[in-house]
């Protein structure tokens, strides 16, 4: 079901459509939330999770996407053509 055989493991692991059908928002929204349920239950479990699954976002990830946000609105009501950031 997910895509050809001749994927790397780590390709094939976060595929999720048949080959020749696109990819998109939905399914990398998906990947995200399941490969952090996959390591929070293994942490859970006394595990450390499969290096496989740990590609989501950080809380430093978000405070950052967050101040992108806030540079971005700053740059929006300022005169100035560029804002550091």
């Amino acid at each position: 079901r997910t895509g050809v055989g001749e994927l790397y493991p780590e390709a094939q692991a976060h595929t999720r459509v048949p080959a020749g059908h696109p990819e998109g928002y939905l399914e990398a929204f998906a990947n995200i939330y399941r490969n952090f349920a996959i390591c929070l239950q293994a942490r859970l479990e006394g595990r450390q999770p499969d290096p496989l699954y740990t590609d989501f976002p950080t809380v430093d990830d978000g405070v950052r996407g967050m101040q992108f946000i806030y540079k971005v609105v700053e740059s929006s009501n300022s005169d100035q053509k560029w804002t550091p950031f």
